[in-house]
């Protein structure tokens, strides 16, 4: 079943995909990149073009074009394993291991840091707390639906 979008459709899609894109990092970085590449600005520009720009539209693209569910039906294209495999990977990179890490420390550095004295280090102490509210406000919130 092919059916072609509407305006309406179109600008809706389009808003969301540059809401999922774009972001605070694709806002200040290249900026940042920019002062950090002198004379090789241009090298600079073309690996962040490939990297930030050309690599998450291919991967939309991909979706699109293979008609899939999903990164878990697009992956078990592979194999079963693989599919699993590479899922559970990306989501751990992408929350765990990345994310959640970085929301902590964010917090911590523009929030609780600049109160301290430079003899108090209790970053562990607020790392730890973070997640503990994180994880009691997200189980109170699945509890209560």
């Amino acid at each position: 079943m092919t059916s072609k979008l509407t305006a309406k459709q179109r600008l809706l899609v389009a808003v969301t995909l540059f809401g999922m894109f774009f972001g605070a990092g694709n806002l200040i970085f290249p900026v940042h990149l920019g002062q950090l590449a002198g004379k090789n600005v241009v090298p600079a520009m073309i690996g962040f073009i490939i990297t930030a720009v050309t690599i998450p539209i291919l991967g939309v693209a991909a979706i699109g074009n293979t008609h899939s569910d999903g990164l878990h039906s697009l992956s078990t294209k592979v194999s079963k394993g693989y599919g699993y495999f590479f899922t559970c990977l990306l989501y751990l990179t992408i929350g765990p291991f990345f994310a959640i890490p970085r929301c902590a420390t964010t917090s911590f550095t523009t929030g609780v840091e600049p109160m301290l004295t430079q003899s108090v280090n209790k970053s562990l102490v607020f790392v730890h707390l973070f997640f503990y509210l994180f994880c009691l406000g997200f189980i109170f919130l699945t509890a209560t639906k």
